[in-house]
């Protein structure tokens, strides 16, 4: 399949939220891994807003069947970003391209697909995937991969969040 893949910079602040005093830029390596990294692998996943942030939440709360209370405290972080490779998925046309499903659902049953495609950018050196939310779909997300890692800061003290935040406008589960 003649993947036409388009490389991007990516720049500006982004939003993450974690478990309360869990480290903000947190990569662990256990788990299931994510859309577009298996277990094992280091990613950081970044939302482009906070409501972003809060509808991929409500998404994986949603697919797991946990209450909105489920996981919180939490703590809302924004992450400055100043990558130079990211591989741009932001369009269904791109991601038809590069052999991803072209609408992103919100569920895990896409991931194989994904995850196999990521492998082959990290290892031509890509930093991470810029994609359309599957959680609100005129958003975006990035998944940083390990090569991205040491490009990616703090800025500011995070927002402790004790109480579910309202659902955002436009959210998908």
């Amino acid at each position: 399949m003649g993947e036409r893949i388009v490389h991007v910079p990516v720049q500006g602040a982004w939003s993450r939220h974690v478990r309360a005093g869990e480290a903000g830029l947190e990569t662990g390596r256990g788990g299931r891994g994510g859309r577009f990294h298996r277990p094992g692998q280091l990613a950081v996943y970044l939302a482009d807003s906070d409501a972003t942030a809060w509808a991929e939440w409500y998404r994986w709360l949603a697919e797991q069947a946990y209450p909105p209370d489920q996981g919180l405290p939490r703590d809302l972080h924004r992450i400055a970003v100043d990558l130079d490779t990211v591989i741009d998925l932001s369009s269904g046309a791109a991601r038809k391209a590069a052999g991803v499903p072209e609408r992103l659902r919100p569920a895990q049953s896409q991931w194989a697909a994904s995850q196999q495609r990521a492998d082959r950018w990290r290892a031509n050196g890509a930093q991470g995937v810029l994609y359309s939310s599957a959680a609100r779909t005129r958003s975006l997300c990035l998944c940083v991969f390990d090569a991205g890692l040491h490009r990616l800061r703090i800025d500011g003290e995070p927002v402790r969040v004790l109480a579910p935040p309202p659902p955002p406008r436009g959210l998908r589960t």
